[in-house]
């Protein structure tokens, strides 16, 4: 049986831009990086609602890759590895409010919006969010699925763990809006190379290859992907990640500083990765974004509960009074709707 995000990422596709500016575009935007800050651990984030829980919001993500150890299978130490994906965030647009000044003209972009067309065949397209995420050498990111958003329910208020299995148990679909992700890059940072699995988590996957103002947009909810490590191969974990760490520029370096101020390590431009996520929901007509923007918060954790339990309980995983605490099930959750690719293999 084809497993849904199977079925999803093999009838998808993907757009490549390059370049995705013109000159004066992509130095502004890198000006506008390079300005902005301090920026924070995107581990800080987390959801607020019925639902908190000391669950960490990608769980689902980290779990895989402490269990395999990355893209080498190497076997080191848990904390290592959760320095190794401990990187930096920052939202830069909600929507079309700007968080951050200087994004605008990125945010806007026709080319993301056309390409998010094809990528859904849906004329409506509406920003959702533009983000900034910033890899220091050493670090990668996870394979996962990326955050999808329902009808009455968004990582606000939802745990994105949450969140990742409605989208892989095809419980929910009747409520998903389809999201484009437009993952743009700036700088030439050596490494961190897209790895995504066009083909679904038993396929193979296929590496894209970042240069300064370029990108590739596609269904991030659908395809597992994720950025291989910064730097060289065998580039050290940066050991300066702490909780409250923070990134900047300081005299025409990068600077990581700790949660008091004080300056831990320093780096050159061109070696921190930069990417900027464009994500945008996809929608048939204005009658159905209209829908969607008036049943924001009305997803009920009990019915969430109610749809996952039933199909537990068709399945024979927990018993027909059984009521779990849903954190308390995580894993079985991910064990049961969720399939990782096999990162080590060779692409």
């Amino acid at each position: 049986m084809t497993d849904l995000l199977t079925e999803a990422a093999t009838t998808g596709t993907d757009v490549q831009l390059d370049p995705l500016l013109d000159t004066a575009g992509a130095q502004a935007i890198n000006s506008a990086v390079l300005a902005g800050g301090p920026y924070g651990l995107y581990a800080a984030e987390q959801s607020h609602g019925p639902l908190e829980s000391k669950v960490a919001e990608r769980y689902d993500a980290a779990r895989n890759y402490i269990a395999t150890g990355g893209y080498r299978g190497v076997q080191e130490p848990p904390t290592t590895l959760i320095r190794r994906t401990g990187y930096f965030r920052s939202t830069l647009m909600q929507g079309k409010r700007s968080v951050t000044p200087g994004f605008e003209t990125l945010n806007n972009l026709p080319a993301l919006y056309d390409a998010a067309r094809s990528i859904h065949g849906r004329d409506v397209v509406e920003p959702a969010i533009l983000y900034l995420n910033l890899l220091v050498p050493g670090q990668e990111l996870a394979v996962h699925i990326d955050v999808p958003e329902f009808a009455g329910a968004e990582r606000s208020i939802t745990p994105q763990w949450l969140l990742v299995i409605m989208r892989a148990c095809g419980l929910f679909e009747d409520l998903r809006v389809p999201i484009a992700t437009g993952i743009t890059y700036f700088g030439n940072a050596p490494g961190g190379a897209l790895r995504h699995y066009p083909d679904g988590p038993s396929g193979p996957g296929q590496r894209f290859e970042p240069g300064d103002n370029t990108a590739m947009v596609l269904d991030t909810d659908s395809r597992y992907h994720g950025v291989e490590r910064v730097g060289s191969a065998d580039e050290p974990a940066p050991v300066e990640i702490v909780a409250g760490a923070t990134l900047e520029q300081r005299d025409g370096r990068w600077a990581m500083s700790g949660p008091d101020g004080t300056e831990l390590r320093t780096y050159d431009n061109d070696e921190v990765r930069i990417s900027i996520s464009w994500k945008a929901y996809c929608f048939r007509d204005e009658a159905e974004r209209a829908a969607f923007e008036a049943a924001r918060g009305t997803l009920t954790i009990a019915e969430i509960e109610r749809r996952l339990y039933a199909d537990l309980r068709s399945r024979g995983l927990i018993a027909a009074t059984d009521t779990p605490h849903l954190p308390d099930i995580v894993d079985l959750l991910i064990d049961t709707y969720q399939t990782f690719p096999d990162v080590t293999a060779g692409t």
